[in-house]
């Protein structure tokens, strides 16, 4: 009796696992195929294998592990199904820790783009409702103690495979399922997150020291710009009236530039270490080559202003700074003025004979419209356009245009402060992506996220100190260098050859991926599309 019981109940088994299947592929189906929002396909392979893993599921007695496993697909799904949405692209391995650490801006910008992720978010209610309903009104189905066996087995497969394969091998992939490229990049997350990456055997800099050649050095770090959006080069909207003016200006040069890295954390290390070989990670850790390390050794009082999270200063060397201060300090200014209230800020410093100054911004990061809130006298274009690429470029482009006016404001105030002897820099952590293959934001391994501006400009100073940033390709290696040069430091690098510089992953300290590129002909020649990936774990 006990048996046909049982077996009677199988088809409630049967009824569980189809729901669960329907749940976790519903968010493919709805926004692959109808909403056409994401590019991803169920194809036969992956629904019999999500069929198949259900009806395992549906057979596991012990409810707390039942719970744990739906949740944790139910939790990875839903960071790939965002990130997809977002980015045009699924989330590969090596960004899934910035989920963790990044809150704060995920879900602001989240936030800001509610109408266009709506449709995301409510399928992801259907798809989780789908799976507890089926859970919950199968509490007779069949059970079976050992359950939990093959459920450990098939769980085990893909991290067995990518420690076995490396993570070249377990590349997301834009046409396939999004349970597909979770189970994939989660798995080769966990996996490598806890390898320890064999350092190259790199020769260390050498460090050599003479008079500076400036009293004061202002660095201008900026958020997410792209030069091929700025008319300065060459973009059709005149969102840069100011910087165009300065075009003529003796004491004004720019550069195209090309970031260390496509993540802001990641570059602000990068740059500030002088960094350039992939997993010279050393560097970062002995700071050898630190921007601010050295200034204090020629005697410069050394300053960082931010409008972001002081967490992004991580590793940069602020050990080696006398005054610190993040959007923690100023956030009711910026609140209420935007990025003006880091000149608020920097107009009283308590500055010295020498200065190193770093000024951090926010603005231009998403939402890009923030911004149009700010001196709406500017004449922020107000078109809406149907399409998302048309809608966020225009957005971006306003954005570009209160970035030039609060540049022209930068630099009187800093030409008030230091009249004399000082030169000003700027450039972007990275830059951004806006519908260019249908992919959005950074932190994805392609070359316009590497695309940013590098300008410069003298105060009562020698113009010589520009000449090697006119009409060059300028990369943050480049930059870093040559702000060390101009604070007597003359940066060494043995391990340089002169063919081909890196843009780095977001992720370091891992078996990370890179993109080699050069210089050729004026213009920037990535050496191969696909990523690189060449660290020996261990």
């Amino acid at each position: 009796m006990l048996e046909k019981a049982q077996n009677s109940n199988l088809h409630i088994n049967l009824l569980c696992a189809s729901l669960i299947t329907i749940g976790i592929l519903l968010p493919d189906f709805y926004l692959g195929y109808i909403a056409k929002i994401l590019t991803c396909t169920i194809p036969i392979m992956t629904f019999l294998g999500v069929l198949g893993f259900s009806v395992l599921l549906s057979f596991i007695k012990n409810r707390y592990l039942l719970v744990l496993v739906v949740g944790l697909l139910i939790l990875t799904q839903t960071v790939q199904i965002n990130h997809w949405a977002y980015f045009g692209a699924p989330i590969h391995s090596h960004d899934i820790s910035k989920v963790f650490f990044e809150l704060d801006e995920i879900f602001q910008t989240g936030s800001a783009l509610t109408f266009q992720l709506w449709r995301v978010w409510l399928v992801e209610a259907a798809s989780i409702g789908t799976v507890i309903f089926g859970v919950w009104i199968t509490k007779n189905r069949n059970r079976n103690k050992f359950a939990w066996i093959p459920l450990i087995i098939v769980l085990s497969i893909t991290p067995v495979l990518s420690h076995l394969k490396g993570p070249a091998a377990f590349y997301t992939k834009p046409t396939s399922s999004t349970i597909y490229n979770t189970t994939r990049a989660f798995s080769d997350w966990v996996v490598n997150s806890s390898r320890k990456v064999k350092s190259p055997d790199y020769k260390p800099y050498s460090i050599s020291y003479r008079t500076p050649k400036v009293r004061n050095v202002v660095l201008i770090m900026g958020e997410s710009l792209s030069s091929r959006y700025m008319h300065l080069y060459g973009y059709s909207q005149p969102n840069t009236p100011y910087l165009d003016s300065l075009k003529n200006d003796p004491n004004f040069a720019f550069s195209k530039g090309v970031s260390s890295s496509v993540s802001t954390i990641t570059s602000l290390q990068l740059f500030f270490n002088t960094f350039r070989n992939p997993g010279h990670t050393s560097l970062i850790r002995k700071k050898e080559a630190n921007l601010f390390r050295l200034a204090k050794h020629q005697g410069y009082k050394t300053f960082v202003i931010s409008a972001q999270n002081e967490k992004l200063f991580h590793d940069t060397g602020i050990e080696f700074v006398d005054h610190f201060g993040s959007e923690k300090d100023i956030h009711e200014n910026l609140a209420n003025k935007g990025d003006e209230a880091l000149i608020d800020s920097l107009q009283i410093l308590t500055l010295s004979d020498k200065n190193f100054i770093v000024i951090h911004l926010r603005h231009i990061h998403t939402p890009f419209d923030t911004y149009t809130k700010h001196h709406p006298e500017l004449g922020y274009s107000k078109e809406v356009h149907k399409d998302r690429a048309s809608q966020a470029q225009q957005e971006y482009s306003n954005a570009i245009l209160y970035h030039d006016y609060w540049v022209k404001q930068c630099i009187a105030m800093i030409q008030k402060l230091l009249p004399q002897d000082t030169v000003i820099f700027f450039t972007s952590d990275h830059g951004q992506l806006l519908g260019e293959r249908s992919l959005y934001g950074h932190n994805l391994m392609e070359p316009e996220v590497s695309d940013v501006p590098v300008w410069s400009y003298c105060i009562n100073t020698q113009p010589t100190h520009l000449a090697s940033l006119k009409n060059q390709i300028i990369s943050h290696y480049d930059l870093a260098k040559h702000i060390g040069g101009l604070m007597g430091a003359t940066i060494t690098n043995p391990n340089e050859n002169s063919t081909h510089q890196f843009v780095h992953s977001s992720e370091i300290y891992t078996n990370y991926q890179f993109m080699p590129w050069k210089k050729e002909h004026g213009k920037v020649v990535f050496f191969d599309k696909e990523w690189v990936c060449k660290l020996t774990a261990k």
